[in-house]
């Protein structure tokens, strides 16, 4: 039996692609599946990162988010709105050129055209056609149906593949995932990451439709498929700031998740980390959602060959 030990992207992405392999996992999760660090319903997906190497990967995600949406049936995952890095982008851009990654660099009155709703103060930016807004809450739900997900709160996670469960029962597995967001240091032991809480809003007035997804010193941004609404999230929550860039809206709802800091986060703040010991496999991240599909894949191979593939290392 292979065990998985969390029901957010990364979980029900390995569990997903290890039954595509005729290896069928068990799913364990506390709470509600993809209820903690993969809750809300949209991310944003982006090809620019600051790294040749992350720019590479998101590429390949990029095709998987498209398999996804021709298998799982739930529509459209992946919107066509663009992505926008704001501000002083030029490693973003080397490394994009260095991937082969499709940019270009647009002025204050291309950002202006493509947010409407923005008042944006930025001189420059580059935009990635090929970014846009993720309709997670479809795409877990849709994984989530064909895997199988029951409820577990695993409190420990032995060398040899048993798992200890709070009301003490414990399962024993040939391979163990720990795919368990704030929980997987835990389980696991030390993986080099901290954790700090995280708000992302939600905010009505103007119609976000179309816009494209934001990245800028001030924050993130991202329209939330075709609610109409405009999600913006930042390390500190500064409310004058975002009245200045977004005058006409207003905060209508809150998502409360986590973020990670860890030495081996590339400077946007990407990246993960994969550990094993005996028959358990840890994995950790940042900004992981767009990655879905392909860490799906890959974490699927981690679980299935002796060592994880290189790509998990790219980090």
């Amino acid at each position: 039996m292979i065990l998985i030990v969390g029901a957010g992207v990364c979980g029900l992405a390995a569990a997903y692609e290890l039954a595509r392999r005729g290896e069928p996992a068990l799913v364990l999760e506390r709470g509600r599946p993809f209820g903690e660090q993969s809750a809300g319903p949209a991310r944003i997906f982006r090809t620019a990162h600051r790294r040749p190497a992350l720019c590479h990967l998101a590429l390949r995600a990029r095709a998987g988010w498209l398999r996804w949406q021709d298998e799982l049936g739930a529509g459209r995952l992946l919107g066509p709105e663009g992505f926008i890095a704001a501000g002083a982008c030029d490693e973003t851009a080397a490394a994009m050129a260095a991937a082969g990654a499709e940019f270009c660099w647009v002025d204050r009155a291309e950002i202006a055209a493509r947010i409407p709703f923005a008042a944006p103060p930025w001189e420059a930016g580059v935009l990635d056609p090929l970014g846009g807004s993720l309709r997670i809450r479809r795409a877990l739900s849709a994984l989530a149906r064909r895997v199988e997900v029951r409820r577990g709160d695993v409190v420990a996670v032995a060398d040899d593949g048993a798992a200890t469960l709070a009301d003490g029962t414990v399962l024993r597995a040939d391979r163990v995932l720990i795919c368990a967001g704030v929980r997987t240091p835990a389980l696991f032991g030390p993986l080099g990451v901290d954790f700090a809480p995280h708000t992302r809003f939600a905010y009505a007035g103007a119609d976000a439709t179309g816009a494209a997804c934001l990245s800028a010193p001030e924050g993130y941004g991202l329209p939330l498929g075709g609610t109409g609404r405009w999600a913006f999230g930042q390390e500190a929550p500064d409310p004058a700031a975002v009245r200045a860039l977004f005058p006409a809206l207003s905060p209508v709802g809150r998502v409360d998740c986590v973020t990670i800091r860890a030495p081996w986060l590339d400077p946007g703040g990407d990246g993960w980390t994969v550990a094993r010991r005996g028959r358990v496999v840890a994995f950790v991240g940042a900004n992981l959602m767009k990655f879905g599909p392909l860490l799906g894949e890959l974490l699927a191979r981690a679980v299935l060959e002796d060592e994880p593939p290189g790509e998990l290392a790219v980090t």
